[in-house]
Order: C-alpha cells, then sequence, then structure tokens
C-alpha cells in the first residue's frame, strides 16, 4: 500500500520527572498503562492491506533510548483479524506479520518495521476485478462493514474497530487520452499554464492529489531512474463544497520542480521524461477528522482535541485508527508514439528558461523527423 502520504508508524514518547528532596525521590510519573497505537488503512484499488500495532512503553529509562530498541515497541504476542460483514459475517482474514525495511531513520529504531498484512484483488478503474479471477469475493466490496479485532497477549487487550470503504471515487480530469500542456501562446506570448485536475468524490471527506514524475539520467550511456512526488492539493472537511474537487497545477511550479529534483553532477550526459502519474487519493470521514484533529495547534495553551475510532472493550486507552481510502491512478507516458506533454511543453522542457540547461531531450518520432534541435539523437 503507497500512501498518500497516510503514515501508519506513530507511537508515543512516555516520560518520567524526577524530583530529589533532603529525604526522598518522588516519581510523578504514575504508574504506567500500556497503550496499544493501532494503524490501519483499506484501499480497494490494493492488493495489499497493512495495520501497524505498536504500544506506548514507560518506565525509569532514558525514553530516547528505549524508542531506538526496536522490541520495546511492540507487544510479546498479538493476532489481528479483519471480518467483512453486512446482517452476517461473510468473511475474515487473521492478518500475517511481516517486516518492511522502509523506515526512515528519526528518534525510533530503523529501518526495520513490523506490520501485519492481508491479500485480495484490486479493482481497476472501472470498479471490477482486475483480473478475471473466478472467486467474486476476492475483492473488498462497497456495500459491506469491515470490522477489526486485535488480541493482545493471549486476550489481556483487545482492541476493536469497523469502518466502511470509500467508493465512487474518480478522476474526471484530465482524460487517459491527450498530454499535459504546463505552457500556451496567448496574442503569440508564451505563458505558463495551470492544468485543471479534477476528481469526482464519491464518499470520501478529504481528497488529496500528487503528480509523481519519473525520469531518467544518463551517466556514460547508462540511464538511473529518479523520480518525485508534487503534491499538488488537499481538500478537507468544509473545504469540499460540491461532488467534485478541482485542483490547478501550475506550468511554472511543475519545471522549477524537475529542476530542483536533478541531480547536480557533471557527468550526466541526458535527460528524459519517462513519464508522470496522477495519483488522487480519497480518503473516510474517519480519515477527515483525524487529520484536522492532529493538525498544529494554533492555541497559545497548545490544548488539542484526540480523536480515534478504536475501542478496547475494558476502557482502557487505545491509540490510532481504522479506516479506509480509495486511490486512483493515471499515467501518461513519453515514449516515440506517445506525449505526457504536449509539444509546447515538451519544447520548454528542453530550452526554456528553467530547465533549458538539463539536457533533456524527446524520443518523441515526429520531433525526431522534424529535425528540432532538441530530439533525441
Amino acid at each position: 500500500m503507497k500512501f498518500l502520504q497516510f503514515s501508519l508508524c506513530s507511537i508515543i514518547l512516555a516520560s518520567l520527572v524526577l524530583i530529589a528532596s533532603c529525604e526522598d525521590d518522588i516519581d510523578f510519573a504514575g504508574e504506567h498503562v500500556e497503550t496499544p497505537v493501532l494503524f490501519g488503512l483499506l484501499d480497494k484499488s490494493d492488493s495489499l492491506h497493512y495495520v501497524k500495532l505498536t504500544r506506548t512503553f514507560g518506565g525509569s529509562n532514558n525514553a530516547l533510548e528505549v524508542a531506538q530498541i526496536e522490541d520495546s515497541n511492540y507487544f510479546q504476542e498479538a493476532e489481528i483479524k479483519i471480518e467483512e460483514w453486512t446482517s452476517t459475517k461473510i468473511r475474515s482474514w487473521v492478518l500475517r506479520d511481516t517486516v518492511l525495511t522502509n523506515k526512515v531513520p528519526g528518534a525510533f529504531y530503523s529501518p526495520n518495521q513490523k506490520v501485519y498484512y492481508f491479500k485480495t484483488e484490486p479493482f481497476n478503474i472501472n470498479n471490477q476485478p482486475s483480473t478475471n479471477d473466478p472467486n467474486p469475493m476476492t475483492a473488498l466490496k462497497d456495500d459491506v462493514t469491515y470490522r477489526l479485532i486485535a488480541t493482545i497477549n493471549g486476550g489481556e487487550i483487545v482492541v476493536n474497530a469497523q469502518t466502511k470503504l470509500v467508493s465512487a471515487m474518480s478522476i474526471a480530469q484530465p482524460s487517459a487520452a491527450g498530454s499535459y500542456s504546463f505552457v500556451k501562446m496567448v496574442n503569440n506570448v508564451k505563458e505558463y499554464n495551470s492544468v485543471t485536475l479534477k476528481s469526482n468524490n464519491g464518499n470520501a471527506k478529504v481528497v488529496d492529489t500528487r503528480m509523481q514524475v519519473f525520469f531518467d539520467e544518463y551517466f556514460n550511456g547508462v540511464p538511473v531512474r529518479k523520480s518525485f512526488i508534487w503534491k499538488v492539493g488537499e481538500y478537507n472537511g468544509d473545504q469540499l463544497t460540491s461532488s467534485t474537487s478541482t485542483f490547478p497545477a501550475n506550468g511554472e511550479t511543475f519545471y522549477t520542480l524537475l529542476k530542483n529534483n536533478c541531480t547536480n553532477d557533471p557527468t550526466i550526459t541526458r535527460r528524459k521524461l519517462i513519464s508522470i502519474r496522477l495519483l488522487m487519493t480519497g480518503g473516510s470521514s474517519e480519515l477527515s477528522k483525524y487529520i484536522l484533529v492532529n493538525q498544529p495547534s494554533s492555541s497559545l495553551a497548545q490544548n488539542k482535541p484526540t480523536f480515534t475510532n478504536l475501542t478496547r472493550p475494558d476502557g482502557g486507552p487505545v491509540i490510532g485508527i481504522f479506516t479506509s481510502r480509495m486511490t486512483n491512478k493515471l499515467e501518461k507516458f513519453s515514449t516515440a508514439s506517445t506525449r505526457a506533454l504536449d509539444l509546447l511543453s515538451t519544447r520548454e522542457l528542453c530550452i526554456g528558461p528553467i530547465t533549458g540547461l538539463l539536457m533533456f531531450c524527446s524520443d518523441f518520432q515526429s520531433d525526431i523527423n522534424n529535425g528540432e534541435s532538441w530530439a533525441c539523437q
């Protein structure tokens, strides 16, 4: 599961305050209450669905040192189950655990992180299974409820949650055909153009739009693939005022970001744009609330509300969220027969003032046939 950039890693550091007197040391931390921290997102457009389960920790040890110890962040034993319900239970999955090696270094242990997962068949853009699987039950469904049950340390702690899927979301603009036009001519004067990106929101309550740009840099004739993510915009809560959301992708910003993400290496002999992937992700109402309450506080007192849809039968504390999102993708490729960028925008990439010194060239056959100076030779 990729992400919209919604993180599954969150742990709370516990701290101790010790005050020394002439007679006794007094511990004001109190008795530590072990608290599960659980994050899970279901996405019908994905085939792998992850849940991350960690715990808060306490004690008299240095919290920063404990945070770097991987085992200190996990429970001794846990089983996580996802059930699919209408009026009755339809099917269930017992999640398997695995270790991912992509955790960014920081205050907590890295690069390994333990997660739990299960597999389903993803849906394609037409809301149908993407392969001819004879079993119609393999894909996640819109009209059901998904329940999570996490049983920790043999039942000492149980965490429950439920969610419905984000559905009916799609990319309204651009169409699959055509190319991006980041440059236009107005009265024979070149101007940067804002491309309109538009989503049908469905039941999403937060919509995030990004572009991932792929290009090759050639070192002694050998291509090395690079990419970067451009967050075009996000609407959340009251910002969603209709059934659609529109995001302007500014052309000057596109070229500036591309320049800033090129490698500063004089041995590079040329560069080629490979593709531009549009990612539109919609989140549930629970995810919208969770994002809003976790934004930086503008209050001088730094008072912030909390939100979770996780519960414990014993009434104990729990942190996190189990909910859903939906990701729509549209990728336009730059090849000998297709353009990710139209003619003017390609020319701007290769010889324009922002990226013109970066040795981008075009593989499009008509550019080569027309003898354009910026065509790949």
